[in-house]
């Protein structure tokens, strides 16, 4: 009896297990309710160390009248931690999108499979018996690998990659067509299957056709392509993405883009290639300590650009361009003081942003009407809007196009300039009445002989605080020209910074000492400060004008007019300087 009971709970068991492991929605293929008639296997290895496989399939119901609600499709498990990204679409554009349910599996254990969701149309058409295509894409990552060897004396960048040989479904496949197109500037060497090579100018495509393809084939191969130019591919992925973009004013459009790259190319690479967005211009490219970098539009493309940074095997680097598109096709105005901006998530990068931040800053007094609420922050400053978006793991297929729709007057454009005006007003009137004060009331005003001490401490300390400023200013310079270490340059920074910061304290009583011995020397410290203040706010103004210039904002014969301009006022208000310590010497 215990022996009878013993066996009795064991079968519930393995039976209670199959119905785990083989859900009751499971088919099998000789139970399909649909025929692959075709499936075609393409594979392309993207520059940066992705791959793309699209999966085409051509699908018959076996017979009429019958609910299709869905198509699984799938590839072997091993590949589950390499996928970034999955969709469906039909037709030979990707605009029309189906819907992907992630991770549902094949109906058995070894595989990671996808549904792919039927609209009802779709279902109205397979049940009438009709053929129906569509098409499924998978992002890999982190399945290429880099090495290279010495052949004839000349040095191969070689380039391996490992996928799935052929699609892994639920029923078995009339045809399935496997295509492999190497990347640009790249030559085939060598593949598992017996693939048929051919070569179309400098391109190479790789061409396989198995008939009858099994259910749940699980089969992965390897090709491997090189160059002898080690610049010709890379792998390396893109750990975070800041893009920040400014709307000014008139409606220009400038876009910042901060990388954070590490290297998985086992070879120093010297250039890097980023797409950017249709019409960029005046394209600039920075390192992570400031320096300009060398970024050139490759020939026969329109967004294409080679940038000059060197990606050392694990390396972490970081990139920063910044461009300038035109508002044609981007901002358009909408309902009398409204506009609207049309954008899309991440448009024309190829590439896998593990962490992608963006920014929109509006024009001064915008007021942000309507927003992405369900992905978008905003964010209020006094005069200023922003609006901010966290995402993690975005490829360029999620170009997701967004609009944004903020009204903005003309009375904000001249708001800044009738402000600074306003302010010259008021200080001129306040100059003018000190300049047209009663005679009388100045010589009232006794004057005190400073000592001379005081004096010669105080132009001494302002040397060597002029000193202390040329010192900044150089190694500055040599850090940006990488002459220092960033180490070196941060505590060299931080101390002349401290000794600055203690002239200045000194500086500071000395005025007051200077000050108080009467209107004379009061007149020749305010002339001093006055002098001081002109040429902090002239460097700004340069550096402003620097920024403008590198957007694209304003042309080179007005940057330089600009420039040329602020140069001259800074030199007089340092000769006003020099002879203000001069008076005081004497």
């Amino acid at each position: 009896m215990k022996r009878t009971s013993f066996i009795l709970m064991v079968s519930v068991f393995v039976i209670a297990s199959i119905t785990i492991l083989f859900p009751h929605n499971t088919y099998s293929a000789s139970s399909s309710p649909v025929r692959v008639d075709k499936i075609d296997h393409a594979i392309m290895p993207l520059y940066g160390g992705f791959l793309l496989i699209n999966d085409t399939v051509r699908i018959t119901p076996t017979s009429e009248n019958t609910t299709i609600e869905g198509f699984r499709i799938g590839f072997s498990l091993e590949y589950k931690g390499n996928l970034h990204y999955s969709m469906a679409y039909e037709g030979e554009s990707a605009n029309e999108r189906l819907d992907v349910v992630s991770n549902t599996g094949l109906g058995t254990v070894g595989y990671y499979g996808v549904t792919v969701s039927f609209p009802s149309r779709v279902q109205d058409l397979l049940y009438d018996g009709q053929s129906y295509t569509f098409t499924v894409v998978f992002v890999f990552s982190g399945t290429i690998s880099s090495s290279t060897e010495v052949v004839n004396g000349t040095t191969e960048y070689v380039f391996t990659a490992d996928f799935p040989a052929f699609p892994s479904l639920v029923q078995n496949a009339t045809t399935c067509n496997v295509t492999i197109a190497l990347p640009k500037n790249t030559v085939y060497d060598t593949a598992d299957l017996p693939f048929n090579v051919t070569q179309k100018q400098e391109d190479y495509y790789l061409n396989y056709t198995r008939s009858n393809l099994q259910a749940l084939t699980r089969k992965s191969t390897e090709i491997s392509f090189s160059s002898e130019n080690k610049n010709a591919f890379a792998c390396f992925s893109t750990n975070e993405l800041n893009r920040e973009i400014s709307i000014d004013a008139d409606g220009g459009i400038f876009i910042s883009d901060i990388f954070l790259l590490e290297s998985q190319t086992d070879f120093t690479v010297d250039k890097i290639r980023m797409v950017l967005p249709n019409a960029a211009e005046n394209v600039v490219a920075y390192d992570e300590i400031g320096k300009v970098l060398a970024a050139t539009l490759l020939p026969n493309e329109t967004n294409v650009y080679e940038v000059s940074l060197n990606l050392v095997a694990n390396q972490f680097r970081s990139l920063k361009l910044t461009y300038y598109i035109l508002k044609e096709g981007h901002l358009t105005p909408f309902e009398g003081n409204s506009f609207r901006l049309n954008l899309s998530l991440s448009e024309n990068l190829k590439l896998v942003a593990k962490t992608f931040t963006l920014k929109i800053v509006f024009p001064e007094g915008a007021t942000i009407q309507s927003f992405p609420s369900q992905a978008m922050e905003i964010q209020k400053d006094v005069f200023q809007e922003t609006l901010s978006l966290h995402l993690s793991n975005v490829t360029w297929l999620q170009n997701e196009q967004w609009s944004v729709t903020y009204t903005h007057t003309v009375f904000w454009e001249a708001f800044r300039p009738t402000l600074w005006a306003t302010t010259i007003v008021i200080i001129g009137s306040i100059v003018a009445f000190i300049l047209q004060r009663p005679k009388a009331l100045v010589s009232a005003v006794s004057t005190i002989m400073v000592p001379r001490k005081i004096l010669n401490d105080f132009v001494e300390t302002y040397e060597e605080k002029k000193k202390v400023q040329s010192e900044l200013g150089q190694i500055k310079r040599k850090a940006v020209k990488g002459k220092v270490s960033r180490r070196e340059y941060k505590v060299r920074k931080t101390t002349l910074e401290n000794k600055l910061s203690s002239i200045s304290k000194r500086l500071a009583d000395s005025r007051q000492k200077i000050a108080s011995g009467g209107a004379k020397y009061a007149d020749v410290m305010r002339q001093l400060e006055v002098a001081e203040t002109e040429v902090d706010n002239l460097e700004a103004d340069i550096k402003r004008i620097e920024v403008r210039f590198k957007s694209g904002e304003i042309s080179a014969l007005t940057y330089r007019q600009l420039l040329e301009e602020d140069l001259k006022r800074k030199d007089r208000a340092k000769t006003t300087i020099d002879g203000v310590l001069l008076r005081l010497r004497e």
